[in-house]
């Protein structure tokens, strides 16, 4: 078992940061773009209506093998992200 005293005088050099490196990983994230954003907003609600349809069809008892493989289908829709 490694006492206190040992891990208060271990120095790892590989840590160390410079004032260089922090403002160099700190880049600014770009603005989206409007068509981006209308894209996404599409996805979202087409993803919805799949899946607002899948649901329905889980509701009877005799279509829930084709409504649970659409409501999932419309989840993965609405989280689909631009690529």
């Amino acid at each position: 078992m490694i006492t206190q005293e040992r891990i208060a005088t271990q120095q790892r050099p590989d840590l160390e940061v410079r004032p260089s490196q922090v403002s160099a990983s700190r880049s600014e994230a770009p603005e989206p773009e409007l068509g981006s954003i209308l894209w996404r907003l599409f996805l979202a609600g087409v993803g919805f209506a799949i899946a607002s349809a899948g649901f329905m069809l889980m509701l009877s008892v005799l279509l829930v093998f084709i409504g649970l493989p659409m409501f999932i289908f419309g989840l993965a829709v609405m989280q689909a992200q631009e690529s």
